[in-house]
């Protein structure tokens, strides 16, 4: 077998295992910060169970559209997880670029949005609506942020753009285009401010409202898929500031690589609650102003990196 290949197996593996953990331990952090107890961080764990074990409910106008986009976006996320340097530095499949990266985080949300549509709701339609301006809000900032990490590794290869981290103490303009990918991780995942994850009110939510008509195991699959991408992301940031080592086909090395993710996961995770907590949900049509900050974040993160 593949070393390389075997190696991105143990991380898809290690990731998927650890996505339930991740959106329970932001629950409880945030809980704890603002003066409740909160639930355990594996009660996400026994939810997802309880989903898988009911009754799918679907309307027979629904056509194969709305079945078949758990599975889609559960695949492209993990496709994501294959493909990037998340637990060791030499991960991922070899060849893969960052633009199509970029291309497979707009699959997902698009397929998301025709999910919504297909329910033929008015909260399916609002949501999809919504969801596809913060896409085309958030589509320049991605690009720009990928351009501005491909010129400082001189790769749009994914394993040189970010297996090797982006080395503040040499070039610390990249402070400006880490800011940016924080931006582009909160609207990804839907977390404030531009969205609110715990909620089902209709003046806020935007990824619930797209997944508000499925059930049973197709609610727990786009419920995992979440998990999956919010746990990618965490990954993602902490990398870039410390990046992993190589893997070593060991249990020491597994060992240590085990540890360091899940004191990644702890620390994003903690600075997430602590974001959550302190902010509030911005009104929808403030995006632009949000996209906008993101945006010249990104932007003065390329220029300085240009010409220092």
């Amino acid at each position: 077998m593949n070393t390389s290949f075997l190696i991105s197996f143990i991380q898809l593996v290690i990731v998927l295992l650890f996505a339930p953990f991740v959106t329970g331990l932001v629950r409880l952090l945030k809980a704890r910060l603002q003066g409740r107890r909160g639930a355990s961080p594996f009660l996400v764990y026994f939810g997802l169970l309880t989903m898988l074990r009911k009754q799918t409910v679907i309307s027979q106008s629904r056509s194969w559209v709305f079945r078949c986009v758990p599975y889609v976006v559960l695949g492209t996320i993990i496709f994501l997880v294959m493909s990037l340097p998340l637990v060791f530095s030499n991960a991922g499949i070899n060849g893969v670029d960052l633009f199509v990266i970029a291309g497979v985080l707009a699959m997902s949300s698009v397929f998301l949005v025709f999910g919504g549509l297909d329910s033929a709701t008015a909260f399916g339609g609002m949501g999809a609506s919504r969801e596809m301006t913060l896409a085309a809000l958030v589509e320049p900032l991605i690009m720009t942020t990928f351009v501005t990490l491909a010129i400082t590794n001189h790769s749009t290869l994914v394993k040189e753009s970010l297996g090797s981290g982006i080395h503040l103490w040499q070039n610390p303009a990249l402070l400006l285009t880490l800011i940016a990918f924080i931006f582009i991780a909160l609207s990804e995942n839907a977390r404030y401010p531009t969205d609110n994850p715990a909620t089902h009110l209709e003046l806020t939510m935007v990824h619930e409202a797209m997944i508000l008509e499925y059930s049973g195991p197709s609610l727990a699959i786009l419920e995992y898929a979440s998990s999956v991408k919010l746990t990618l992301f965490f990954l993602l940031i902490g990398n870039l500031l410390v990046p992993k080592p190589e893997a070593v086909l060991s249990l020491s090395s597994l060992f240590v690589s085990l540890v360091s993710v899940f004191m990644t996961l702890i620390i994003v995770s903690f600075l997430l609650a602590l974001l959550e907590s302190c902010i509030a949900k911005m009104r929808f049509y403030r995006m632009q102003e949000y996209m906008a900050l993101g945006f010249i974040f990104s932007l003065s993160g390329l220029i300085l990196t240009l010409v220092l």
